[in-house]
């Protein structure tokens, strides 16, 4: 262990960098990545001093697995690939997962408290929308802060979900706080006009109601009131709000549009033209190996001179992290994924059984879930914003406790 004043030291200096993360990591560009540096740098110098190992320690030994698992399999995707001098190119946005052993080793030795990391995400949001509103005032269409909108939709529903979680537990100070950063959140949500992030919005919330429901906790009436109300607010403003009614509507005529068959290449018909392409070309996929890194598209659409294909043909990925990952490594990288999303998921589900008032293993379950469905109509792990994301905070669920609930 870190001697005690070292360690307090060394815990405070964590805490700030965790308050820091969920806001620097959609607002500015590389400045996340400079916080996930430094935490990966302060775990490699403690298993260096310490002579301690992240592999080998029970609290983070899964976790440490699966993410070294992942980029090894994204790795060796690459050099299948045939142009193993890329490695240079894309390999740096997945070193995350290289890192996240000592991310998470940072984490174990430091003692987290919750509320820095909620303050953050809350500050975070509230910023957030006030850039956002300052761009839609300058005339921008989509505005998404420093990322593409749609990565920038589905973080910010990530973010609405784990602050949501916690705010039975909060005083009414800090239930007023929650409540404003989540209308800001899912102003945001809605302002970035990504229909992938609000589908993602939706079933989130159906399982965060299931097991707001079975945590049968017996809340003040002030506490229900403020939690009715921040859902049916969201709820409401989604469906009214223009934006979201006519690109909603815009998805259900292209959809059939393309089953008339219109080769009109729009955004439906293309990732629905993808997908039925990809399926029937399944069979021809290496089943261990796949064909190599980003090249699902080049497979696929090489040869299609159509103009859904041309288009196709442009993209790096099949919009749908699955099919891609499946093309791209086979069974080995398509199981990395898929391991690094369900395994977690079991355990928070079996803490959560274990212990329903516990919004740690709550938010840990909702992270994954909603990193699931956003894989569902776009790239997942491909992004250096969604990939540091994830670790981030899967490392922080995936280590708190009952201890680390401070009382607010």
């Amino acid at each position: 262990m870190i001697d005690e004043p070292i360690g307090k030291m060394f815990s405070k200096v964590v805490n700030i960098l965790v308050f820091a993360f969920p806001i620097v990591i959609l607002l500015l560009q590389v400045a996340g990545d400079i916080v996930l540096f430094i935490i990966a740098m302060m775990g490699i110098f403690v298993a260096i001093s310490k002579k301690i190992s992240p592999f080998s320690i029970k609290e983070i030994k899964v976790f440490s697995y699966l993410t070294f698992g992942y980029f090894t399999a994204v790795c060796l995707s690459v050099l299948y690939s045939g142009h193993a001098a890329e490695l240079a190119h894309y390999i740096p946005r997945d070193f995350y997962f290289l890192f996240a052993p000592f991310i998470a080793l940072t984490l174990y030795k430091a003692e987290i408290n919750v509320n820095y990391l909620l303050a953050g995400i809350k500050v975070g949001l509230l910023t957030l929308g006030v850039i956002i509103y300052y761009q839609l005032l300058s005339g921008t269409h989509r505005p998404s802060g420093v990322m593409n909108a749609g990565v920038f939709g589905n973080l910010s529903v990530a973010l609405f979900f784990i602050a949501i979680c916690f705010i039975q537990y909060e005083s009414l100070k800090y239930k007023i706080f929650t409540f404003l950063s989540l209308l800001s959140g899912g102003f945001i949500i809605v302002a970035s006009g990504t229909r992938g992030a609000w589908l993602s919005f939706v079933i989130l919330m159906g399982f965060y109601l299931y097991f707001f429901y079975k945590q049968k906790n017996k809340f003040s009436l002030r506490s229900k009131i403020i939690t009715v109300i921040v859902i049916v607010s969201m709820l409401s403003f989604g469906g009214a709000n223009h934006k979201i009614v006519d690109r909603s509507n815009l998805v259900f005529s292209e959809i059939s549009s393309w089953m008339s068959g219109d080769t009109k290449p729009t955004s439906v018909g293309l990732r629905l033209n993808m997908y039925k392409k990809a399926v029937n070309n399944i069979k021809d996929v290496p089943f261990f190996s796949g064909h190599g890194y980003r090249t699902s598209n080049i497979v696929l659409f090489q040869n299609d001179m159509s103009n859904m294909g041309r288009v196709s043909f442009g993209f790096n990925h099949l919009h749908n992290a699955y099919l891609t990952n499946y093309y791209n490594g086979g069974i080995v990288l398509l199981g990395a994924l898929l391991l690094l999303l369900f395994i977690p998921l079991r355990i928070f589900l079996k803490a959560n059984i274990q212990n329903r008032k516990n919004p740690v293993f709550i938010s840990g379950a909702l992270l994954i879930l909603g990193y699931a469905t956003f894989g569902m109509v776009n790239i997942l792990l491909g992004d250096t914003y969604m990939n540091g994301f994830y670790v981030f905070f899967l490392a922080i669920f995936m280590l708190l406790d009952d201890k680390s609930i401070k009382a607010q």
